[in-house]
Protein backbone atom coordinates (compact mmCIF):
# COMPACT_ATOMS: atom_id res chain seq x y z
CA UNK A 1 0.00 0.00 0.00
CA UNK A 2 1.36 3.38 -0.97
CA UNK A 3 1.44 6.46 1.20
CA UNK A 4 -1.90 8.23 1.14
CA UNK A 5 -0.30 11.60 1.84
CA UNK A 6 1.07 11.70 -1.71
CA UNK A 7 -2.40 11.21 -3.20
CA UNK A 8 -3.87 13.73 -0.76
CA UNK A 9 -1.22 16.34 -1.59
CA UNK A 10 -1.37 15.84 -5.35
CA UNK A 11 -5.17 15.72 -5.25
CA UNK A 12 -5.31 18.92 -3.23
CA UNK A 13 -3.00 20.69 -5.67
CA UNK A 14 -4.93 19.45 -8.71
CA UNK A 15 -8.24 20.35 -7.13
CA UNK A 16 -7.10 23.84 -6.11
CA UNK A 17 -5.59 24.56 -9.52
CA UNK A 18 -8.73 23.21 -11.17
CA UNK A 19 -11.01 25.45 -9.10
CA UNK A 20 -8.84 28.49 -9.86
CA UNK A 21 -8.87 27.72 -13.59
CA UNK A 22 -12.61 27.14 -13.50
CA UNK A 23 -13.21 30.47 -11.75
CA UNK A 24 -10.88 32.28 -14.15
CA UNK A 25 -12.63 30.68 -17.14
CA UNK A 26 -16.06 31.72 -15.84
CA UNK A 27 -14.81 35.25 -15.13
CA UNK A 28 -13.31 35.55 -18.62
CA UNK A 29 -16.52 34.28 -20.22
CA UNK A 30 -18.65 36.68 -18.17
CA UNK A 31 -16.35 39.61 -19.01
CA UNK A 32 -16.41 38.74 -22.71
CA UNK A 33 -20.21 38.36 -22.74
CA UNK A 34 -20.60 41.70 -20.96
CA UNK A 35 -18.29 43.40 -23.46
CA UNK A 36 -20.10 41.93 -26.48
CA UNK A 37 -23.52 42.89 -25.13
CA UNK A 38 -22.62 46.59 -25.04
CA UNK A 39 -20.20 46.74 -27.98
CA UNK A 40 -20.79 48.30 -31.37
CA UNK A 41 -20.20 46.31 -34.56
CA UNK A 42 -18.08 47.06 -37.59
CA UNK A 43 -16.32 45.29 -40.44
CA UNK A 44 -12.57 44.84 -40.24
CA UNK A 45 -9.80 43.44 -42.38
CA UNK A 46 -6.94 41.12 -41.40
CA UNK A 47 -3.84 43.09 -42.38
CA UNK A 48 -1.14 40.87 -40.89
CA UNK A 49 -0.47 37.53 -39.25
CA UNK A 50 2.16 37.60 -36.51
CA UNK A 51 4.05 34.40 -35.82
CA UNK A 52 4.97 33.60 -32.22
CA UNK A 53 7.06 30.62 -31.18
CA UNK A 54 7.25 29.41 -27.60
CA UNK A 55 9.62 26.84 -26.12
CA UNK A 56 8.57 24.37 -23.44
CA UNK A 57 10.67 21.86 -21.52
CA UNK A 58 9.37 18.33 -21.09
CA UNK A 59 9.79 16.26 -17.93
CA UNK A 60 12.64 14.32 -19.56
CA UNK A 61 14.59 17.55 -20.15
CA UNK A 62 13.97 17.86 -23.87
CA UNK A 63 12.60 21.10 -25.32
CA UNK A 64 9.67 21.42 -27.68
CA UNK A 65 8.65 24.44 -29.75
CA UNK A 66 5.12 25.46 -30.68
CA UNK A 67 4.13 28.16 -33.13
CA UNK A 68 0.89 30.16 -33.40
CA UNK A 69 -0.26 32.96 -35.68
CA UNK A 70 -2.07 36.01 -34.29
CA UNK A 71 -4.17 38.19 -36.63
CA UNK A 72 -3.85 41.98 -36.73
CA UNK A 73 -7.14 43.60 -37.72
CA UNK A 74 -7.86 47.12 -38.95
CA UNK A 75 -11.29 48.78 -38.95
CA UNK A 76 -12.72 52.28 -39.29
CA UNK A 77 -15.01 54.22 -36.95
CA UNK A 78 -16.21 57.71 -37.89
CA UNK A 79 -13.48 58.03 -40.48
CA UNK A 80 -10.69 57.10 -38.05
CA UNK A 81 -8.71 53.90 -38.51
CA UNK A 82 -8.01 51.59 -35.58
CA UNK A 83 -6.08 48.34 -35.33
CA UNK A 84 -5.65 45.58 -32.79
CA UNK A 85 -4.03 42.19 -32.54
CA UNK A 86 -6.16 39.21 -31.68
CA UNK A 87 -5.52 37.70 -28.26
CA UNK A 88 -5.81 34.12 -29.50
CA UNK A 89 -3.28 32.50 -31.80
CA UNK A 90 -3.80 29.27 -33.73
CA UNK A 91 -1.83 26.80 -35.78
CA UNK A 92 -2.69 26.65 -38.61
CA UNK A 93 -3.85 30.29 -38.82
CA UNK A 94 -7.60 30.79 -38.43
CA UNK A 95 -7.58 33.75 -40.81
CA UNK A 96 -5.92 34.83 -44.03
CA UNK A 97 -4.34 38.17 -44.77
CA UNK A 98 -6.91 40.40 -46.48
CA UNK A 99 -9.85 38.45 -45.05
CA UNK A 100 -12.86 40.47 -43.89
CA UNK A 101 -13.91 39.80 -40.28
CA UNK A 102 -16.62 41.18 -37.98
CA UNK A 103 -15.35 43.44 -35.20
CA UNK A 104 -16.89 44.39 -31.86
CA UNK A 105 -15.56 47.54 -30.19
CA UNK A 106 -16.22 49.74 -27.17
CA UNK A 107 -18.10 52.82 -28.43
CA UNK A 108 -16.37 54.95 -25.78
CA UNK A 109 -12.93 53.59 -26.71
CA UNK A 110 -12.83 51.97 -30.18
CA UNK A 111 -9.23 50.90 -29.63
CA UNK A 112 -10.68 48.33 -27.23
CA UNK A 113 -11.87 45.84 -29.81
CA UNK A 114 -11.88 42.17 -30.72
CA UNK A 115 -12.95 39.87 -33.52
CA UNK A 116 -16.67 39.33 -33.13
CA UNK A 117 -17.03 35.57 -33.55
CA UNK A 118 -18.04 33.04 -30.94
CA UNK A 119 -14.94 30.85 -31.21
CA UNK A 120 -12.50 33.75 -31.26
CA UNK A 121 -14.19 35.54 -28.37
CA UNK A 122 -14.76 32.54 -26.14
CA UNK A 123 -11.85 30.24 -27.09
CA UNK A 124 -9.63 31.37 -24.21
CA UNK A 125 -12.40 31.09 -21.54
CA UNK A 126 -13.33 27.68 -22.91
CA UNK A 127 -9.74 26.42 -22.78
CA UNK A 128 -9.13 27.76 -19.27
CA UNK A 129 -12.51 26.63 -17.98
CA UNK A 130 -12.13 23.26 -19.72
CA UNK A 131 -8.83 22.65 -17.95
CA UNK A 132 -10.58 23.53 -14.70
CA UNK A 133 -13.35 21.04 -15.46
CA UNK A 134 -10.72 18.34 -16.04
CA UNK A 135 -8.41 19.17 -13.14
CA UNK A 136 -11.08 19.60 -10.45
CA UNK A 137 -12.61 16.08 -10.53
CA UNK A 138 -9.17 14.47 -10.94
CA UNK A 139 -8.01 16.35 -7.86
CA UNK A 140 -11.15 15.39 -5.95
CA UNK A 141 -10.72 11.70 -6.79
CA UNK A 142 -7.04 11.69 -5.80
CA UNK A 143 -7.77 13.61 -2.59
CA UNK A 144 -10.54 11.21 -1.54
CA UNK A 145 -8.35 8.23 -2.42
CA UNK A 146 -5.52 9.67 -0.34
CA UNK A 147 -7.77 10.21 2.66
CA UNK A 148 -9.08 6.64 2.41
CA UNK A 149 -5.57 5.22 2.22
CA UNK A 150 -4.49 7.33 5.20
CA UNK A 151 -7.43 6.08 7.28
CA UNK A 152 -6.76 2.48 6.24
CA UNK A 153 -3.08 2.75 7.16
CA UNK A 154 -4.02 4.10 10.58
CA UNK A 155 -6.51 1.22 11.06
CA UNK A 156 -3.91 -1.38 10.04
CA UNK A 157 -1.37 0.03 12.48
CA UNK A 158 -3.90 -0.17 15.30
CA UNK A 159 -5.91 -3.30 14.49
CA UNK A 160 -4.17 -5.09 11.63
CA UNK A 161 -2.87 -8.63 12.03
CA UNK A 162 0.91 -8.95 12.07
CA UNK A 163 2.98 -11.38 10.05
CA UNK A 164 6.68 -11.54 9.27
CA UNK A 165 6.74 -11.90 5.50
CA UNK A 166 9.69 -13.12 3.49
CA UNK A 167 11.39 -10.54 1.30
CA UNK A 168 10.92 -11.69 -2.28
CA UNK A 169 12.37 -8.76 -4.21
CA UNK A 170 14.00 -5.38 -3.69
CA UNK A 171 14.38 -3.13 -6.70
CA UNK A 172 13.05 -0.31 -8.80
CA UNK A 173 9.47 -0.20 -10.03
CA UNK A 174 9.91 0.63 -13.71
CA UNK A 175 6.17 0.97 -14.27
CA UNK A 176 5.96 4.36 -12.53
CA UNK A 177 7.97 7.55 -12.07
CA UNK A 178 8.14 9.73 -8.97
CA UNK A 179 9.97 13.05 -9.40
CA UNK A 180 11.13 11.75 -12.78
CA UNK A 181 12.77 8.69 -11.18
CA UNK A 182 11.74 5.05 -10.89
CA UNK A 183 11.21 4.46 -7.15
CA UNK A 184 12.44 1.48 -5.16
CA UNK A 185 9.97 -0.99 -3.67
CA UNK A 186 10.13 -4.07 -1.46
CA UNK A 187 7.94 -7.07 -2.25
CA UNK A 188 7.32 -9.55 0.57
CA UNK A 189 5.21 -12.73 0.61
CA UNK A 190 3.56 -14.82 3.28
CA UNK A 191 1.16 -17.74 3.42
CA UNK A 192 -2.17 -17.52 5.19
CA UNK A 193 -2.31 -20.39 7.70
CA UNK A 194 -6.06 -20.73 7.41
CA UNK A 195 -6.45 -20.82 3.64
CA UNK A 196 -2.95 -21.75 2.53
CA UNK A 197 -3.06 -18.92 0.04
CA UNK A 198 0.09 -16.89 -0.62
CA UNK A 199 -0.15 -13.10 -0.51
CA UNK A 200 2.28 -10.42 -1.67
CA UNK A 201 2.67 -7.02 -0.02
CA UNK A 202 4.40 -4.07 -1.64
CA UNK A 203 6.08 -1.27 0.29
CA UNK A 204 5.67 2.46 -0.25
CA UNK A 205 7.64 4.03 -3.09
CA UNK A 206 11.17 4.64 -1.80
CA UNK A 207 13.61 7.24 -3.07
CA UNK A 208 16.73 5.27 -2.13
CA UNK A 209 17.66 1.58 -2.23
CA UNK A 210 16.33 0.10 1.05
CA UNK A 211 18.60 -2.96 0.83
CA UNK A 212 21.52 -1.57 2.88
CA UNK A 213 19.12 -0.35 5.56
CA UNK A 214 17.64 -3.80 6.00
CA UNK A 215 21.08 -5.11 7.07
CA UNK A 216 20.66 -8.51 5.48
CA UNK A 217 17.21 -9.18 6.94
CA UNK A 218 15.16 -11.77 5.09
CA UNK A 219 11.77 -10.83 6.55
CA UNK A 220 9.80 -7.64 7.13
CA UNK A 221 6.71 -6.98 9.19
CA UNK A 222 3.42 -6.78 7.31
CA UNK A 223 0.18 -5.58 8.90
CA UNK A 224 -2.92 -6.81 7.09
CA UNK A 225 -6.69 -6.97 7.30
CA UNK A 226 -7.67 -10.58 8.17
CA UNK A 227 -10.91 -10.15 6.21
CA UNK A 228 -8.98 -9.00 3.13
CA UNK A 229 -5.23 -9.70 3.29
CA UNK A 230 -4.69 -7.73 0.08
CA UNK A 231 -5.27 -4.65 2.25
CA UNK A 232 -1.86 -4.57 3.87
CA UNK A 233 1.00 -2.36 4.95
CA UNK A 234 4.74 -3.11 4.84
CA UNK A 235 6.52 -1.78 7.94
CA UNK A 236 10.23 -1.58 7.04
CA UNK A 237 11.13 0.07 10.34
CA UNK A 238 10.04 -2.82 12.55
CA UNK A 239 12.70 -5.22 13.84
CA UNK A 240 12.07 -8.86 14.77
CA UNK A 241 11.97 -9.54 18.49
CA UNK A 242 15.05 -11.35 19.80
CA UNK A 243 13.05 -13.15 22.44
Amino acid sequence: MHNGRIFTLVGGIFGLVGLVLLCVGIALAASTASFLSSAERSDGTVVALTERTTMTRNSDGTTRSSTAWYPTVEFTVNGRRYSFQGSTGTNPPSFEKGESVPVSYDPDDPSNAQISSFWTAFLAPMIVGGLGVVFTPIGAVLFVKGRRITRLRAWLREQGRQVWAEIEHIGRDFTVRVNNRHPYVVHATWQDEGTGRTYTATSDYLRHDPGPGLHGRTHVRVLYDPADPDRNLVDLDARPSLT
